[in-house]
């Protein structure tokens, strides 16, 4: 592997989130998302699915995240099968609760919020069915699917077909199945080319789409190209979070080896990057604020 980049077994690892009051989160993480508890006490709770910790709420924000601030634009939960993206359509319906619905070509999507302003993704990656990304001399993204057809990747998710995809037995998975998996975080964000230079330039992911026109940059690795992203929708519009607010305490990225581990160190330390080394991890944070923490797969 080159020193520079990170190993395509990179992937994410549970993100914690600031919550005004956990209760009230419960009611969207728990009984709508369907993430099962795995610990909790007075000040965090744990959620997650098949055994796996995928979700840390921490008590203690006095407001809720404003929209259009400069934090957590969504946290996303990936699935493995559609029929599993069905079942958790099938509760955001039944809850009662505002949720969008996108195709986004390259994966189907489902959105909501919990109490707090925290923006939730669960979706279901379908790159079976893209072809290309264009990209204008001004720009501007087009996805091609295989069809040879234009997508913006914004059109609306067909909800009645997805849900045919649970038959006609009426019934609906309460909790979300146990492979689901942080597949990537996305904030808003000022400055997405220094960002950029910080996830790619110093620790290691590879840049995927970087287009000021479309609104957004991202990275991740030669297996999931799609890890961390930033977008600028909020142009001027954007505010920088209250303090105290609810939104992304830190998230947690799971490196291949310790070998992988040492080279990030050697990396901040490189490029002057303050970062704390305890217990067999390292805490950073990117250029923006957002905090992360990375550590060993297993570790």
């Amino acid at each position: 592997m080159n020193e520079g980049l990170l190993s395509q077994a990179t992937r994410l690892g549970p993100v914690h989130l600031k919550v005004t009051d956990i209760p009230a989160a419960l009611t969207v993480w728990r009984d709508t998302v369907g993430l099962v508890p795995v610990g909790k006490d007075d000040a965090t709770a744990e959620l997650g699915a098949g055994g796996r910790t995928l979700i840390v709420l921490h008590a203690g924000a006095q407001l809720a995240l404003p929209q259009k601030s400069r934090d957590l634009f969504h946290v996303a939960i990936h699935v493995t099968t559609r029929r599993d993206l069905a079942h958790a359509a099938a509760r955001l319906k039944a809850s009662g609760l505002r949720y969008g619905a996108q195709d986004h070509l390259v994966s189907e999507s489902l959105y909501i919020s919990d109490p707090s302003g925290n923006g939730i993704e669960i979706c279901f990656d379908t790159p079976e069915r893209f072809l290309r990304r264009d990209v204008s001399a001004d720009g501007r993204v087009a996805l091609i699917g295989i069809d040879g057809k234009a997508h913006s990747g914004l059109e609306p998710l067909d909800l009645p077909g997805l849900l045919r995809d649970l038959g006609d037995s009426g019934h609906v998975e309460p909790t979300m199945a146990p492979d689901a998996f942080i597949g990537h975080i996305h904030m808003r964000a000022r400055t997405p080319e220094a960002l950029m230079q910080f996830y790619v330039g110093v620790l290691g992911f590879e840049p995927h789409i970087q287009s000021r026109s479309f609104g957004m940059f991202d990275c991740g690795t030669a297996r999931r190209v799609h890890m961390i992203a930033f977008n600028i929708w909020a142009r001027d519009g954007l505010r920088e979070p209250p303090p105290h607010a609810a939104g992304l305490d830190h998230f947690t990225v799971e490196l291949a080896s310790a070998d992988d581990l040492a080279a990030v160190a050697r990396r901040l330390d490189a490029a002057n990057v303050p970062a704390k080394k305890t217990g067999g991890a390292i805490e950073a944070a990117d250029p923006e604020g957002n905090r992360l923490r990375l550590v060993v797969q297993g570790g």
